[in-house]
């Protein structure tokens, strides 16, 4: 056990008192850096708290944020440990590990593809609606803000005569402001070298398989998945296999166990809000994940679409902020805080990777939107962005609630559907006895555009869900969406 004087040295915390955000993160850091190893006994909360000089109410929250996530363990009567269920060496990574090799390279979707032409065409209808994936409300955006800072941006951008020359000089202002953002709220040790700019998620992930993947390749998927993203990969030419999913999300165990059926190149994974089941990836799976990735060489690229909506306790950090990770490559996109208005997307990876990809997409769409660079980066740097969400997040979570409660209240025991921690939409379980594949069809005959489970599935695959997304829709539109659903129901039922 580390001697009680030797905390405060071995979690690195110095100078003022520390806040219980910077001790979970000191936690981790140890955990992560080996110099805390799994079942390592800690101190009670009121002795962590007179050796770390801070309020016992601190430690007693840095413990228990600790311990959601997964780091953490609590047994009854003998007091708190590093989780065991952490992988064994995955602390250390050893000096010698390299950044994966570059390999440059020599339909299933269709129903959600048909889904999102379904949703335009009923958008013109009066009184349609649509339980989207989880799309933010465009009527809560700051109007006048977006407007004055556009048009600051477009004065700049003519001033300085950058829009004749291209995006080069808006596209670093962006990129810079980007990195600071990732460093501060996602622990990402990054700059401006280390992110490409995209035109939306679906070019960052086409772009990165155009770069990674080869024909014949494998590339693994979570069994429920985001259907453009594997249909881009199967157009590279890979082979899709299937990872299990449970009530933890993404199974590493059958991860491992298909490493060791095949030479995996590419996992692609949503960990903070598993697309579509919502499922947050505990800390234990996390480091097994990089650590079968470390062990047998394969890329992990990581879509974080909805970092910034988080209702339960702070939000995981993701796969990219682990230091001693070498093969995670990351997606984020500014489409969900402020609309898909808005393309722009990014990839943070090692800066010899962000070099091809930079040539690969100046080639296919050349220079970006000086403009639109140059005032998304100011909303970024001057707090716009950040005071935006600090809103509308008291409001997303006021609409998941009255989405649960109208769904309790019109299904009862017929769904099963677990509160998720963020997020803009819920993965909603319904019994044998309502055949979900029907109920979509009678919801469009009364005006609702929803999604079939089975459209998530890379093979095709009944599943007897939704996802409802509940962002896009205020209350009274979520009680009539709820309404019409359980009518569709019901007919289905009584067929």
């Amino acid at each position: 056990m580390v001697q009680l004087r030797k905390w405060q040295p071995l979690l690195r915390l110095e100078g003022t008192q520390a806040s219980y955000r910077q001790i979970v993160e000191a936690l981790v850091a140890a955990i992560t850096e080996g110099r805390l190893r799994p079942g390592t006994p800690l101190p009670g909360t009121r002795e962590m708290a007179q050796l770390l000089n801070v309020n016992r109410k601190t430690v007693i929250l840095a413990y228990e944020e600790a311990e959601t996530k997964g780091w953490l363990q609590s047994v009854q009567l003998r007091g708190t440990f590093v989780s065991q269920q952490l992988a064994p060496g995955s602390q250390a990574a050893p000096a010698t590990v390299r950044p994966f090799a570059l390999a440059l390279p020599e339909e299933p979707a269709v129903a959600y593809f048909a889904a999102n032409e379904q949703a335009a065409a009923w958008q013109g209808r009066p009184g349609a609606l649509f339980f989207d994936n989880g799309a933010c409300d465009h009527r809560l955006l700051p109007q006048t803000v977006l407007h004055r800072y556009y048009r600051n941006a477009l004065r700049s951008s003519f001033t300085s005569n950058s829009v004749r020359h291209g995006s080069e000089c808006s596209s670093h202002y962006l990129r810079t402001a980007l990195a600071d953002m990732l460093r501060h709220n996602r622990s990402l040790n990054i700059g401006a070298e280390h992110i490409c700019l995209t035109q939306g998620v679906q070019m960052s992930l086409s772009l990165v398989a155009s770069v990674l993947l080869k024909p014949g390749d494998v590339v693994l998927v979570e069994r429920l998945s985001y259907p453009p993203a594997w249909e881009i990969f199967r157009q590279s030419g890979a082979t899709l296999v299937t990872v299990d999913l449970d009530h933890e999300g993404c199974r590493v165990d059958h991860i491992a166990a298909l490493c060791r059926q095949h030479k995996v190149r590419m996992m692609y994974i949503t960990p903070h809000h598993q697309f579509p089941t919502t499922v947050s990836l505990p800390a234990g799976r996390r480091q097994q994940l990089l650590e079968l990735a470390r062990q047998h060489g394969f890329c992990v690229v990581e879509e974080d679409y909805d970092y910034e909506y988080h209702f339960a306790g702070r939000p995981y950090l993701p796969l990219a902020s682990d230091r001693q990770q070498r093969h995670v490559i990351y997606i984020g996109t500014m489409s969900k805080p402020l609309g898909s208005t808005f393309r722009c997307s990014y990839i943070v990876a090692p800066p010899e990777v962000i070099a091809v990809l930079e040539r690969r997409a100046t080639l296919t769409l050349g220079q970006g939107d000086a403009v639109m660079q140059r005032m998304l980066a100011d909303l970024i740097n001057e707090g716009e962005l950040k005071k935006h969400l600090r809103r509308v997040n008291r409001e997303y979570r006021r609409r998941r609630e009255t989405l649960l409660a109208c769904l309790h209240e019109a299904f009862g025991e017929q769904i099963s559907v677990r509160e998720p921690e963020g997020g803009l939409a819920l993965w909603v379980r319904f019994a044998d006895s309502i055949n979900v594949d029907l109920l979509v069809d009678n919801a469009l005959a009364l005006d609702l555009v929803v999604r079939s489970g089975r459209q998530f599935s890379p093979f095709g695959h009944a599943e007897n869900a939704l996802r409802l997304g509940f962002a896009s829709l205020d209350t009274d539109e979520i009680r009539q969406a709820t309404q019409r659903l359980a009518l569709a129901a019901r007919a289905v039922c009584s067929g």
